[in-house]
């Protein structure tokens, strides 16, 4: 049966300030939409269900171009440690999973950020292994590419103080001892050490973070998570499967240690999964001060960062993934790291339909920006970074570098295709922070960086919604409120446009629709 959706004020994303009353939907797509009036005379003579938008404001469904849908709902049933101000209350938070758990039973906390710790003092193992001597124990820095282990992980995982990871560092404290942090490809052993999850546990997690989505206005992302659970078909198959029952699409990376397990399953899209670029990660995150830089570190100037996967290896990567028809996706926070991955496209150019991802790009110049021009890509930009990033972050990279940190606007007025994601649970799944920070350049503390990068409110939107889903070619379809596309809306109290911008970071979604139909509405999760 056919629906009408009328008295709403429904901004079709198509030009700036276009917007239609009401909206006719039938299953799962927009069938048309104009005034009240015409719509009820397209009807008549037909059956239909008449919904009462009661002035509400929409849009079309909010599209995350990254995340890691799976690690979201896995951060939801975990020891959130987003919130710990300092490096004792992080201990006491464990102490008390500790008394909570099973022994032997891993435990695995979230989120800590020394950078916003009153004071950073010098992390030891010993106070992870007076917590507990049975459980192993995994504590993942905000940005995932750092964690803090116990002596117990570390033997799990078969990691001692002579061995080189390639990719990766085991940190030591001044005696030379270990020091239980471990950075980028080292947190892998981990990883691979810890049990691998069954169907039930996946599913509970994928559940959790899609219900978490739909509450912000989240209707589809694009996510990698293939390579972190032991079974990549396995994870395929549940979001094959799960997607029918919770409604969401997924459009998948493919880490390129799973493209040749997966690759016979690839196919060009159905409306719960389509797959995407092969993922390789280039450097790290700022936070660790592995972001690959082409000069060293402001705050530390031994260092320019860690080179997770060599050039070498990243021209086979790209070699690997044009022989098999698929863009890539490279994780590049750094310049150096933008300049490798610039490298490798260019000696393997992308003749396919979808763009190569170059994810982050944090720091750039205006040569690196040159040369991506040239290319067939999209930009992943995590504008919700900005928020939380600074101050700290002009220590890391010095006042005349931070000139070029999370550009925006330049990168649109060079016309180079962005679109705009949360990483989560690198950092919250709430567009509204990533829309705030893109239009004021405010970040948590308040203070303005950059404002020559700002956007506008419209650009901000579009960004996870026509142009989320054109960066995985599926704007035809998706991210618009026309007709022949999904049915996939979202409603708010108040008009965002109408809004001071400094109120933006509060607004919040009243009801999401999803192919055509409620599935969530504030007070009350329909599924």
């Amino acid at each position: 049966m056919k629906k009408l959706w009328y008295n709403g004020l429904f901004y079709t994303m198509e030009s700036e300030g276009e917007k239609v009353e009401s909206i006719i939907t039938e299953d799962d797509r927009i069938v048309k939409t104009g005034t009240y009036n015409s719509l009820l005379s397209f009807l008549d003579g037909e059956q239909f269900e008449k919904i009462n938008c009661n002035g509400k404001t929409g849009f079309p469904g909010f599209i995350d171009s990254h995340l890691h849908l799976i690690g979201h709902g896995e951060a939801k049933n975990r020891v959130d440690l987003t919130k710990c101000s300092t490096y004792s209350e992080m201990l006491e938070r464990m102490k008390k999973a500790v008394s909570e758990s099973g022994s032997n039973e891993w435990i695995i906390g979230e989120g800590w950020n020394e950078n916003e710790w009153n004071s950073i003092p010098a992390f030891s193992i010993d106070d992870l292994n007076r917590l507990s001597n049975t459980n192993p124990m995994v504590l993942k820095r905000t940005c995932r590419h750092v964690y803090f282990v116990n002596s117990l992980a570390l033997n799990k995982a078969s990691i001692n103080d002579d061995m080189q990871i390639e990719g990766g560092q085991i940190g030591f404290s001044e005696d030379g001892q270990l020091n239980g942090l471990l950075y980028d490809e080292a947190v892998n052993l981990v990883l691979k050490a810890m049990p691998a999850p069954d169907d039930l546990y996946l599913s509970k997690a994928i559940i959790s973070a899609i219900k978490d989505c739909y509450q912000h206005g989240i209707v589809g992302a694009v996510t990698e998570d293939l390579s972190y659970y032991g079974n990549a078909n396995l994870v395929i198959d549940l979001y094959e499967q799960l997607l029918n029952e919770v409604p969401f699409h997924t459009h998948v990376l493919i880490h390129h240690t799973t493209l040749d397990e997966v690759k016979d399953r690839l196919h060009s899209g159905n409306k719960n999964v389509s797959f995407g670029g092969v993922k390789a990660f280039i450097d790290g995150s700022f936070g660790g001060r592995t972001a690959l830089l082409e000069k060293p570190y402001e705050d530390d100037n031994r260092i320019t960062g860690l080179q997770v996967t060599s050039p070498e290896k990243l021209e086979v990567i790209t070699k690997k993934a044009r022989e098999n028809n698929l863009p890539i996706a490279f994780h590049m926070i750094g310049d150096l790291a933008v300049k490798q991955g610039i490298d490798a496209v260019k000696k393997y150019p992308n003749q396919g339909e979808l763009p190569d991802r170059f994810i982050h790009c944090a720091l750039l110049s205006p040569k690196l920006i040159e040369e991506m021009k040239k290319l067939n890509i999209v930009v992943d930009v995590q504008t919700s970074f900005l928020y939380a990033d600074y101050p700290w972050l002009v220590d890391r990279i010095g006042n005349s570098r931070n000139h070029y940190a999370f550009l925006m606007k330049s990168l649109l007025n060079e016309s180079i295709a962005l679109a705009n994601g949360s990483d989560t649970p690198i950092d919250t799944v709430n567009p509204w922070q990533g829309i705030y920070t893109a239009v004021t350049r405010k970040a948590k503390n308040g203070e303005v960086y950059n404002i020559q990068e700002a956007i506008s409110l419209f650009e901000a939107i579009k960004l996870y919604t026509v142009d989320s889903a054109a960066s995985f070619g599926q704007d035809d379809k998706r991210g618009l409120i026309k007709e022949g596309y999904f049915a996939d809306l979202i409603l708010f109290d108040e008009d965002p446009f109408v809004l001071d911008p400094n109120s933006l970071l509060s607004v919040k979604c009243s009801e999401t629709i999803c192919r055509g139909n409620t599935v969530y509405r504030k007070s009350e999760e329909r599924y």
